[in-house]
């Protein structure tokens, strides 16, 4: 037996010891078994919306989890264009045609073509060069 229903029995022992008048102890036993159902009542709903927020927090959980994989998929993937060693891109010379391969630095301007020897400007950032200046 739980510690709740030792103790509505003591209660309810105290009042039969205590109340002689059966009509009144009927009546006081309605009134705790009353505040006795308010309880529970109040602790069901509590439980309640304890269970829905742990659903919530479930689901809320597992959509993290799914956004942490596709991330960890992310990381892994730029993790691996960083760790490449070359960063080679493909270059068609404005002149000649010719088209080669050349690592990828940000600080250099300006190509030398291999085949026609003349140099040209690079836009790393854009995908067609500025051919604009010849030197």
């Amino acid at each position: 037996m739980s510690n709740l229903e030792e103790q509505y029995q003591k209660m309810i022992e105290t009042l039969e010891k205590s109340i002689k008048d059966k009509e009144k102890l009927e009546k006081a036993k309605e009134q705790l078994d009353d505040i006795v159902s308010i309880v529970v009542e109040d602790c069901e709903h509590i439980l309640d919306k304890y269970d829905e927020k742990v659903q919530l927090i479930e689901s809320k959980n597992s959509e993290n989890e799914m956004r942490i994989a596709i991330l960890e998929e992310k990381v892994k993937y730029f993790e691996k264009m960083v760790e490449l060693d070359d960063y080679d891109f493909f270059i068609t010379c404005p002149y000649c045609g010719f088209e080669f391969q050349t690592d990828y630095d940000d600080e250099v301007e300006t190509v030398n073509c291999p085949e026609c020897g003349k140099a040209f400007d690079v836009d790393w950032d854009d995908e067609e060069e500025d051919n604009s200046d010849e030197k």
